[in-house]
């Protein structure tokens, strides 16, 4: 049986945070088990984008420098890292509390810039990856990812975290090259998890984000430490927690067909508090889109009129051009606080909804999407 350790937790405040933190650990064996003496240690939260905190779109600081706390316990030596899809690194360290718990606890903190290539294991639909450096040399990483809802892979939970530890600019190739196809998506994300191994995964659903997440939802308190080895089996808990279908969920799908992790709910036995305590039937989860069941000869319609495009909205707008750096289709051109999308070049991967600080761009539902909420999916 796989084992997920599950801790109620209401606020990031101390001591509260730092004695869910360390029961969730111990639920699973303790710090000692995962972390030796001397051992570098690669903490990896979300750090998406430079939001406050409060947002609810990064690692609450809380829950990071309460884990590099037991790092520093068990002897390790922490440091924090991430590689931010688009804000440079020092802005977004000290916009989400993570330039102030490296000066106080005394510890590094990296940005995740030096990639090297790393050869797939048997099975991948890719030749090879690169992955940042700092995270391969590790000793140990501890994941530390965000509870959030995405509106192109339904959650951004465990596995996705580590999408992270690809350089920046990689991931706009990444986004353009697996395209439409969520599934391929997903399989990259797998890699990159099988690749990166991380040691121990615990999860800041505290204060999470619903609705059109990774950065544009909107905040709701779940109350929730998380703990897993193994990052499929807490990604799909969460998912069936909080009322998602698991076979709407991409991650869980790609995992299950390719036998990484364990996805089968039966198999996995909860530590703690029992998951009932978590459940709930209204979190607002995004209807996807899917490009899948399409014969490939209607791709290009699918494109243009089946599924959901993204939508200026010009009166939050403030020209900023942070959604057209990072479109990987190049599909954005912007003109004082006017932006034109080309749908023909356009993949659907919804990088632009997921920078915009403003929250400017939405969506024109398609076909596919109003027919699932119709069916209630």
């Amino acid at each position: 049986m796989t084992e997920v350790s599950l801790v109620c937790c209401k606020t990031y405040n101390s001591p509260e945070i730092e004695h869910a933190l360390k029961s969730a650990v111990d639920l699973l064996g303790g710090i000692s088990l995962f972390v030796k003496p001397g051992q570098r240690v690669l903490l990896k939260p979300n750090l998406l984008c430079a939001r406050d905190p409060s947002r609810r779109v990064t690692t609450d600081p809380a829950v990071v420098s309460a884990v590099a706390r037991l790092v520093l316990e068990a002897g390790g030596r922490p440091f924090i890292g991430d590689s931010p899809g688009i804000d440079p690194f020092g802005r977004v360290a000290a916009r989400t509390g993570m330039t102030d718990i490296a000066r106080d606890l005394g510890i590094e903190l990296l940005e995740l810039g030096d990639s090297v290539p790393v050869p797939t294991q048997e099975g991948s639909l890719f030749k090879k990856l690169e992955i940042a450096r700092h995270a391969l040399e590790a000793d140990v990483v501890i994941n530390l990812p965000k509870l959030k809802t995405h509106t192109q892979m339904l959650f951004t939970l465990g596995v996705k975290n580590l999408f992270g530890t690809i350089v920046a600019q990689r991931k706009a190739e990444w986004h353009y090259m697996t395209g439409l196809d969520r599934q391929v998506f997903a399989s990259l994300h797998l890699e990159i998890y099988r690749a990166v191994k991380p040691a121990l995964t615990i999860l800041d659903g505290i204060w999470t984000m619903e609705g059109h997440g990774p950065s544009n939802g909107s905040p709701r308190h779940i109350g929730i430490i998380a703990a897993a080895v193994d990052s499929v089996a807490l990604d799909t808990s969460i998912c069936h927690f909080l009322g998602g279908s698991l076979q709407a969920f991409p991650l869980y799908r790609e995992a299950r067909a390719r036998g990484i992790g364990e996805t089968d709910i039966s198999r996995i036995r909860y530590l703690g508090e029992n998951p009932k305590v978590f459940s709930t039937a209204d979190f607002q989860i995004p209807s996807l889109d899917s490009m899948g069941v399409m014969p490939a000869v209607l791709t290009g319609i699918a494109g243009r009129f089946l599924i959901s495009r993204p939508l200026h909205h010009e009166s939050r707008c403030t020209g900023c051009g942070q959604c057209m750096k990072i479109c990987p289709a190049g599909a954005i051109e912007l003109s004082g606080k006017k932006v034109r999308f080309d749908y023909d070049r356009c993949i659907r991967c919804y990088c632009c909804q997921e920078i915009c600080p403003e929250n400017g761009i939405g969506f024109k539902k398609g076909l596919i999407v109003k027919v699932l909420n119709r069916l209630r999916r």
